[in-house]
């Protein structure tokens, strides 16, 4: 007798006799294949047969006291007599014994609801499109049912055992085809094993989301067998082709674990006959299924649960858990299993189902809640936990999140679900904040019910304790001072005419009357208003800014006319100090020029900037350059008290030195005397020395050759610091051609690094470029500060 092993070269053979015909040449080798095929057909088609004869057998050499090679004599005998074939004869002898009916075919046993993994000897077909369940079969359709049911006893994996269902137990119709479906965790049902269907379309049934409504999806959910003929109408989704088909849910215990599909190519009605064949068929293949399914369905993720119960997770929302508990030696609860899990969970810690749920959420162990869940399992009472913050890893990151927790006993295990609430805590902490923030609070009123709530800030606005609770919508209007109550009053009278309103009111505080704006709207039934909402905003803080705004807007149109005024007195003053832009004194052997520029900006004040020049009896030239600080007025007033002393003072003798120091002095002594820099230059061309001195001024420039340097003797401090300070006068002999530049800082590009070293350079390269002349190009054209420039010229030799 040939070995079941050789069924399994059939692959290889098949494989070898596709690259035979592609070598046409070698016809011997391609027909030696071809009868091989042939022959392991044949021997495929006798193994499937084999055990229903060893069950006669076994039955004839019982009943007739005989070894089982005689009984299969009496066996080969019989059927020549009947003019039957030996495996239908067998198929006879074997239903007289056990006969077809469903619980013939498989015996119930009691469900029971566990969470633990489900045993696959548990796994049955549950059938039921008969409604007689022990409708007798003719006689050549107990034969099919017996020969398909040995056949598939035989079968030694799914694919072999959906090949029998289609090829005998449907008798291989036109577009024939049988298909077993497992029910995943997540509700989706997998393919995994199918005969009769092209690739294509069994890759499309690989996966089929739970959402889709086909007849595998319904029939998983409801539990119960469908069949769709030509007479039924349906909206399901038929994936594949197959009009006419029947789906049986398998289950193990209560739990709905996979589905068998059968589907036939052609149009067809089924007759009672029909369906109480195809239950008893499908009863068959569940019996077989049993030996294979384990094997069939590891890693696949196959639910352990029923799937109304894996749906009704996903239709809770929030994160639930279905756990089985994990015992040690002793029957302590050591840790769960997660043998389901809903969507939530899935798409927020991914696939967890089959993991330990300490492995998953270690920090369960160390806040409490796996203690509470083992309790809930010995006590069988309900937990709760609300508002609890805990220590959790979100998105792989440590995080403190506050969550509402429940669990409770089902069957052998637990069912725990927890949700989120930080993120509703956070928000309405948020809205809390923003109302202390905008000082606005807002309050609703059913007026059907009698019921009102109110806002944490409407209580703060009012100076209601929130221990009191809100008051109805009479009262309310007791809150806004007595003038404005009937503001209020129309207020509501125009809510009632359905249109949103606002109005600005006053609310009686501790802290006094608080002007608010309301803003109302109202829901309107029958014209009546059921449903009233307000909101209130605190706009004390806006009025107090709309009045310091109009004060600073009265101030700074005072100011406005103020600087008008001081524009208007600035240019009288100027014109006052400074009857000429210009200033020209010259005599034998020297000349004296200066220039004062004036602010081109119209808003600038008289800044104190100026410069003179007197010719002396002797013939000397006496001159002065200064700076007062302040401006207008004050300005002003430095320039006067300062220029004409210098001038009175020089012209009868006096030292530069002295005149600073008696200046000085009478700064001094003066409650309000300026501060300012002064130098004072006396020349004599008949000797050519220049006697100078300075009191805090820029050091001056002296142009010799076409170069300028500093004349880096030292300066006093400024007029009005020191009182009693003395003054050095300094000598300094000037040569035919040699020009001393003094100025004030008008004149200095101030954003240079060094201005000083900057203005010499261009006095130097102006002075080579057009003498003296030059130099009163120097100052910007476009300035917003005053300046002085003041140049005593020796004319060169001739």
């Amino acid at each position: 007798m040939i070995s079941v092993s050789a069924l399994e070269t059939m692959g290889r053979v098949r494989i070898m006799a596709r690259h035979a015909e592609q070598r046409p040449g070698d016809a011997d080798w391609v027909a030696r294949v071809q009868r091989l095929e042939s022959e392991l057909s044949g021997l495929r088609r006798a193994m499937r047969t084999r055990g229903l004869i060893d069950q006669a057998k076994g039955l004839l050499a019982e009943r007739l006291g005989c070894d089982p090679e005689t009984a299969f004599k009496h066996l080969s005998v019989m059927s020549q007599r009947q003019n039957i074939s030996v495996v239908d004869l067998a198929a006879d002898l074997v239903g007289a014994t056990v006969p077809d009916t469903v619980p013939g075919q498989d015996p119930a046993t009691p469900p029971e609801l566990t969470l633990t993994p489900t045993a696959a000897v548990e796994l049955r077909t549950a059938a039921g499109l008969d409604h007689d369940p022990a409708r007798p079969l003719p006689q050549p359709r107990s034969r099919l049912l017996r020969r398909c049911t040995a056949a598939m006893d035989a079968a030694t994996d799914l694919s072999s055992l959906v090949e029998v269902l289609v090829e005998v137990g449907l008798e291989d119709p036109p577009g024939g085809v049988a298909a077993v479906f497992a029910a995943e965790t997540d509700g989706t049902v997998r393919l995994i094993a199918s005969h009769g269907w092209p690739a294509r379309v069994a890759g499309e049934w690989r996966r089929s989301p739970s959402s889709l409504n086909t007849m595998v999806g319904t029939a998983l959910r409801t539990g119960r067998p469908l069949l769709l003929d030509v007479r039924d109408p349906h909206d399901f989704v038929l994936i594949g082709p197959g009009a006419m088909r029947v789906v049986y849910p398998l289950t193990a215990g209560e739990h709905t674990v996979g589905a068998l599909a059968l589907l036939w190519g052609e149009p067809r009605e089924f007759t009672d006959t029909d369906r109480a064949y195809l239950d008893r068929l499908a009863v068959a293949a569940g019996r077989a299924l049993r030996r294979l399914w384990d094997d069939a369905t590891a890693g696949t993720g196959v639910a352990g649960i029923p799937v109304w119960l894996a749906t009704a997770l996903d239709v809770a929302g929030g994160h639930s858990h279905l756990l089985a508990p994990v015992h040690d030696e002793h029957g302590a609860v050591t840790d769960f299993t997660i043998t389901a899990a809903n969507r939530g969970v899935r798409q927020s810690d991914g696939d967890t189902v089959g993991r330990r749920l300490l492995d998953v959420y270690p920090t369960l162990r160390v806040n409490g809640v796996f203690d509470a869940y083992v309790r809930v399992l010995a006590q069988d009472a309900p937990f709760a936990r609300v508002g609890v913050a805990e220590d959790a890893f979100v998105n792989g990151k440590p995080r403190r999140v506050i969550l509402n927790r429940r669990a409770a006993r089902l069957g052998d295990g637990l069912l725990a679900s927890w949700e989120r609430i930080d993120d509703a805590v956070s928000n309405d902490e948020r809205l809390g904040r923003l109302e202390t923030l905008s000082r606005s609070g807002w309050a609703e009123w059913d007026l059907r019910a009698g019921d009102a709530v109110w806002s944490p800030g409407l209580y703060g606005l009012v100076g209601r304790d929130p221990a009191h609770g809100p008051t109805t919508l009479d009262k309310f209007a007791g809150f806004f001072a007595a003038a404005d109550r009937g503001l209020f009053r129309e207020l509501r009278a125009g809510l009632a005419k359905g249109r949103p309103d606002l109005a600005d009111l006053r609310l009686n505080t501790p802290n006094g009357p608080t002007p608010v704006r309301v803003f109302a709207e109202a829901d309107l039934t029958d014209g009546e208003v059921r449903l009233l909402r307000l909101v209130l905003h605190d706009v004390s803080e806006k009025y107090a800014a709309e009045d310091r705004s109009m004060r600073s807007e009265t101030v700074a149109a005072s100011r406005q006319i103020q600087l008008a005024a001081e524009q208007s007195l600035t240019a009288n003053l100027t014109r006052l100090l400074y009857p000429g832009r210009d200033l020209e004194l010259e005599v034998p052997g020297a000349r004296v020029t200066g220039r004062h520029y004036a602010a081109t900006s119209p808003r600038t004040q008289l800044r104190g900037d100026f410069c003179d020049a007197e010719r002396l009896d002797d013939g000397s030239l006496l001159f002065v350059i200064g700076d007062a600080f302040g401006t207008g007025l004050v300005a002003a007033a430095a320039v006067v008290r300062l220029r004409f002393p210098v001038v009175t003072l020089g012209a009868a003798g006096t030292a530069p030195a002295e005149i600073l120091r008696i200046v000085n002095g009478m700064i001094m002594q003066a409650p309000d005397g300026p501060l300012a820099s002064l130098l004072i230059g006396h020349y004599q061309p008949a000797d050519g020395i220049l006697h100078w001195a300075s009191a805090g001024h820029l050091q001056p420039l002296l142009v010799r050759d076409g170069a300028a340097s500093v004349v880096d003797d030292p300066a006093g401090p400024l007029l009005g610091l020191l009182e009693g300070q003395r003054f050095d006068t300094h000598t300094l002999h000037l040569r035919p051609g040699d020009t001393f530049v003094s100025f004030t800082d008008g004149v200095l590009h101030k954003r240079k690094r060094d201005p000083l070293a900057d203005f010499g350079k261009r006095v130097a390269a102006a002075h080579r470029t057009g003498g003296t002349q030059e130099l009163w190009q120097l100052t910007p054209p476009e300035r917003d500060d005053e300046a002085c420039l003041l140049i005593l010229d020796v004319p060169p030799a001739s």
